[in-house]
């Protein structure tokens, strides 16, 4: 079976080849252009779970009957099916437009997308960030599927989910954190399984913040 890996370094996505190793990068390298920007806090506030009917210090909480991990991978296979969906070839080749990350991430993520489109306009090279379609397919052939749903439940408002994508004969093993946020399980950021100290959203942060004046 072929395997599709990711690795979420500092450098960006980077998408491992089936077979041979061949990488992609989700944008280049970090450049010195700047902008200003207002970045949101990198972690949201945390709720001990249990007080899934509460709302405590404006965050909001999951009800009982969504904070559960049948709901958690529920709302995944919803997610992937509508990434096929956005990404499969129309009849009259023009590109879907379909905003996934208006559907599916957290607000605290499309603010920080909205701060990187803002950045990377600036920049004639070394721009991060770019291809959305690495974030959700990983450059696989839709449709994908995501298969072996491990949830973890972790506060009344997050939950961090594994599992593998597959498409046909190639798969990589994902790792998404989700916050419930109007009325939804949302994601806030991607990772790399096995690695803790890997994550999407942070580097999109620093990257930010790297890139804005102060």
């Amino acid at each position: 079976m072929k395997k599709v890996l990711i690795s979420l370094g500092i450098v960006g996505i980077l998408l491992f080849g089936a077979c041979d190793g061949k990488k992609t990068e989700n944008g280049n390298g970090e450049g010195t252009d700047s902008v200003e920007t207002n970045a949101p806090t990198k972690t949201s506030e945390m709720i001990p779970a249990g007080d899934t009917e509460m709302e405590a210090d404006g965050v909001e909480t999951a009800p009982a009957e969504e904070w559960t991990e049948e709901a958690v991978a529920k709302q995944i296979k919803k997610v992937y099916a509508e990434v096929s969906k956005a990404y499969a070839p129309s009849a009259d080749g023009m590109e879907n437009n379909t905003d996934l990350d208006a559907m599916f991430c957290t607000k605290d993520f499309n603010l920080l997308q909205q701060q990187i489109r803002a950045i990377n306009a600036k920049k004639s090279s070394e721009r991060r960030f770019e291809r959305e379609d690495l974030r959700w397919t990983y450059g696989m052939d839709v449709p994908v599927t995501p298969k072996n749903i491990k949830v973890e439940l972790l506060t009344g408002n997050t939950a961090v989910a594994s599992f593998e994508l597959s498409s046909g004969e190639q798969w990589m093993y994902t790792k998404l954190t989700l916050d419930w946020e109007d009325g939804q399980w949302k994601i806030r950021s991607w990772s790399e399984v096995g690695d803790d100290t890997s994550d999407l959203i942070d580097e999109m942060f620093e990257y930010v913040e790297a890139n804005s004046k102060h």
